[in-house]
């Protein structure tokens, strides 16, 4: 059968490989926070991983966290001072908030916890502990006994040669632990001797001291082999004619006799209305953590699963959050045969709800409006009595699944999250109980008839008593200020349904 969905054709190729464990990476520097950009590595290879997982064989999913990679430069949100540790390895610059080991694991820790929530649970490979226990040094040997045959295969794609005293490695100074250093010498066995900008000259032996690292290209490629890896994305920045990736696959073929991986390109992910690639450095990001905060995690989830890889994609934080969810929702409903669409379009999207979800519901979920639930969560202080209202209203029944209650609470959670931290004005609101304006005496007519008619209220009389009042669209608008101190809100008849036809009475009361 042919396969539609991107993750399976990739699933396919990979399982030609026939081995008995296939082996998938991604791999961070961990230089930054890490943005739901830089996710979109790690969640490529989950949803390949799952198509594997579907056709029945084994897998091991490996996240390398890069941090033997050098301090580069000092992120926005880091004090300036840390200029002091640039070409320091990360995982030996200082965590600036001191609340880590280092810098590194700051910002690996808080990612993730962060992944883990979205079903995203990789084996952790961190090569500041593989570099420094010396476990590449047959790779690092194999490479500087190659270093002609590399100088020339990255010539290849240069404008400007290599110089003849390059070496494929970089080494991190004993003294001043940067790397700032020269090779001058290499015995063609395990020792190097380098010279540091600091002053210090001296020879070291890297199957015991673990302060050589290869160079980026000659690094990825030597990992493949050493990791046996089958499959590993990379960034629309690695994939150009002649990039990293490019290079990588001829060093990982004529250095180390290895085939390369099968690769996946994918595109950049952007802030709605920003443009433009997200930046760690320029502090133009929103973290996963900060997208598990207002988004289901499978909605989350179904960002990346419903757009191929090299596809750019937005991710709305404002007001376009409710479509968000309810095209998550008619996906949904599309699983379970809720919706009628053409074939092949259902075959798609039913596969796109498979690798969404961490857990598969038993039956169709129950579905509220995140925007009635951002409406209902400032309404009410607390989860139980917008709980309650809901029972009311007929969106939940008495008895719910486990799957439908741990959903409702999250989804109260962060519909109160969104009205705090991302809502435009007129989506936050609080009800004012007190009397906190004067009224005409024209005002307290239209508020007199009110009172008398909302016990039978619908939504034509609320027009009538604006007509009859003489007051016109600007009762609704003294409705509102009463109401909310503002002067829109949400349809009023809807607002005083939900908040309760006594409870806006007594409040209308001390202003007649």
């Amino acid at each position: 059968m042919e396969e539609i969905y991107w993750a399976d054709k990739i699933a396919h190729k990979v399982a030609e490989r026939n081995k008995e464990v296939y082996v998938v990476t991604s791999g961070i520097t961990p230089s930054g926070t890490i943005h739901i950009g830089n996710f979109r590595e790690e969640m490529t290879v989950d949803i390949v991983k799952r198509a594997l997982n579907k056709k029945g064989v084994k897998v091991k999913c490996i996240h390398s966290w890069d941090d033997f990679d050098r301090f580069r430069k000092v992120p926005a949100n880091v004090p300036k001072d840390w200029e002091n540790y640039i070409g320091m390895p990360v995982a030996n610059v200082p965590d600036p908030w001191d609340c880590h080991k280092n810098y590194a694991e700051h910002f690996e820790k808080e990612f993730e916890e962060a992944a883990k929530i979205v079903g995203v649970n990789p084996e952790y490979i961190y090569e500041s502990k593989e570099y420094s226990s010396c476990k590449y040094k047959d790779g690092i040997k194999e490479a500087l006994n190659k270093r002609e045959k590399i100088i020339e295969i990255l010539n290849k794609f240069r404008k400007e040669p290599l110089p003849e005293d390059w070496y494929p490695i970089q080494i991190y100074c004993t003294k001043c632990g940067k790397d700032s250093t020269k090779v001058i010498f290499y015995n063609g066995d395990y020792k190097v001797k380098y010279k540091c900008k600091c002053g210090n000259e001296e020879e070291i032996d890297f199957s015991k001291q673990g302060v050589v690292k290869l160079r980026w290209r000659v690094d990825w490629a030597m990992r493949w082999k050493f990791y046996g890896v089958d499959f590993e994305p990379g960034g629309k920045e690695h994939s150009t004619p002649g990039g990293s990736r490019d290079t990588s696959s001829i060093i990982s073929k004529e250095i180390f006799n290895y085939e390369p991986p099968i690769y996946q390109m994918y595109d950049f992910v952007i802030l709605k209305g920003q443009g433009g690639k997200m930046s760690g450095s320029l502090g133009n990001v929103i973290s996963l953590k900060d997208l598990n905060e207002i988004y289901l995690p499978e909605i989350v989830r179904f960002f990346y699963a419903g757009t191929r890889p090299n596809k750019e994609f937005a991710v709305p934080m404002d007001d376009e959050i409710f479509k968000i969810y309810e095209d998550f929702y008619f996906t949904e409903r599309v699983y379970f045969d809720k919706e009628e669409i053409d074939e092949k379009r259902k075959k798609h999207l039913k596969r796109v709800y498979e690798i969404s979800m961490i857990e598969m519901p038993k039956e169709l979920p129950i579905q509220i409006p995140f925007k009635y639930l951002v409406f209902l969560s400032q309404i009410y202080k607390k989860d139980e009595d917008v709980l309650e209202k809901l029972k009311q209203t007929g969106h939940l029944k008495e008895k719910m699944s486990e799957f439908d209650n741990k959903r409702i609470k999250m989804l109260i959670e962060m519909a109160r999250a969104w009205a705090e931290k991302y809502a435009d004005e007129k989506y936050k609101f609080q009800i004012h109980e007190e009397k906190h304006l004067e009224l005409s005496e024209e005002e307290k007519k239209a508020v007199k008839m009110l009172i008398e008619k909302i016990n039978s209220l619908d939504e034509n009389t609320l027009y009538e008593i604006g007509k009859e009042s003489g007051l016109g669209k600007e009762f609704f608008k003294m409705c509102y200020k009463i109401l909310l101190n503002k002067e829109r809100g949400p349809r009023l008849f809807e607002l005083i349904e939900t908040v309760g036809k006594e409870k806006i009475k007594k409040i209308l009361e001390k202003y007649v």
